[in-house]
């Protein structure tokens, strides 16, 4: 059939349309998902958001060790380091990787860290945080604690800096014949405390206990470093132990000072020829103070050991870490980094309250604690809390 003259008739290529439409589709769907140019597209952004999550692996990582420690916690090697540093890998996983989590839009990241949150509150909240209220109600005596780091300061920086302390107990560890002598010719050092107990040696065994208060008994072994004494109170005796157990080894083999290795099993050892006197402490059920440089964190698996049966006085009373040491080179940091210094009590003595002063030299801080004697005798007219 022909076409009718005057008709035109325009024959469009098979197809064009549809290119028309697909040509436009793109910039159709740009415009209707990405209102700026700034906007990655969403391949780009799956891929970001997933670089995020694979940081996932840290928290997974720290939580396997804080699974592993209660299981069989390790006594050697690298995840003992781990180990002795947990509550400062649980803080750094938690600062570092929460902004990323939040700013990245990953959710596997952040929820593994709600996780790492909860775990770190389970294993240090007790630790960290006491309740208002807990402590005793009564301040009947006081106590210092003091790692003295041998070869660190002059014997007469020694008596000066202990005679402002105000404290009714002070135990000394790692202190030095020539710095026990000063102690014994300090004039306001043996006024204030008349009752003094020394065994220095040269390193770090020296231990003394100096008090206000008669000591009836004393004794002290070389096996491992610790003096057994009672102290007669006004309110009654006390059984005081000032003990010093050897440090774990760590081997530093790397430039930077990384360690390696780490073995526990000297100290652990010295604790447990500790544990036979504490315990036989225990039986008598007196009231005991237990004082001194334990060598161990309070993370490690070695603390439970040490303080079976005991009350840790910072646990009770105490508020945030409670770290007292610091490594040699940043003594002059204001905190100490890890928790090795301990006051432990059992019987009728009870904490009161804590602090700590890192402000003198030394890679110790000093520890106080101030506690409520209750008299055994019921008829004493002292209401028990």
């Amino acid at each position: 059939m022909k076409p009718q003259r005057g008709t035109e008739i325009t024959k469009q290529p098979a197809g064009a349309s549809r290119l028309d439409d697909m040509e436009a589709g793109p910039e159709r769907e740009r415009e209707r998902e990405w209102p700026t140019d700034t906007d990655p597209p969403p391949s780009q952004r799956r891929a970001f958001i997933s670089r995020w999550n694979l940081l996932t692996v840290a928290p997974i990582l720290l939580l396997g060790l804080a699974a592993v420690a209660k299981v069989r916690p390790p006594h050697t090697g690298p995840l003992a380091v781990g180990l002795v540093f947990e509550p400062h890998l649980f803080i750094a996983v938690l600062v570092a990787l929460t902004p990323v989590a939040i700013l990245g839009r990953a959710r596997f990241l952040a929820l593994a860290l709600v996780v790492t949150l909860a775990t770190g509150g389970l294993l240090f909240g007790s630790e960290w945080i006491s309740l208002p209220g807990s402590g005793a109600r009564y301040h009947d005596i006081s106590v210092m604690n003091w790692n003295v780091q041998h070869g660190v300061r002059t014997p007469a920086d020694q008596a000066l800096q202990l005679e402002g302390v105000t404290a009714d107990l002070v135990a000394l560890v790692e202190l030095e014949p020539d710095a026990a002598s000063a102690i014994e010719q300090d004039a306001v050092l043996t006024s204030h405390y008349p009752y003094r107990v020394m065994a220095p040696a040269e390193g770090a065994g020296g231990l003394a206990l100096l008090s206000r208060y008669p000591i009836s008994s004393a004794n002290s072994t070389g096996e491992v470093a610790w003096l057994d004494l009672i102290v007669a109170t006004p309110r009654g005796d006390v059984h005081v132990i000032v003990a010093h157990p050897t440090h774990a080894t760590i081997v530093k083999r790397t430039r930077l000072g990384v360690p390696d290795s780490y073995r526990t099993v000297n100290r652990d050892e010295a604790i447990a020829v500790l544990r036979t006197r504490i315990d036989a402490e225990l039986a008598t059920k007196d009231r005991l103070l237990v004082l001194g440089d334990f060598n161990t964190a309070s993370s490690e698996a070695e603390y439970s050991v040490l303080t079976v049966g005991l009350r840790d006085t910072h646990v009770e009373v105490g508020e945030g870490p409670g770290w007292t040491w610091r490594p040699s080179r940043l003594t002059f940091l204001p905190f100490g980094l890890l928790r090795i210094d301990y006051q432990l009590t059992a019987g009728a003595i009870l904490p009161a309250s804590t602090s700590i002063d890192c402000s003198l030299p030394g890679d110790h801080c000093r520890l106080f604690g101030d506690y409520e004697i209750d008299p055994l005798d019921p008829g004493s007219g002292r209401e028990t809390p």
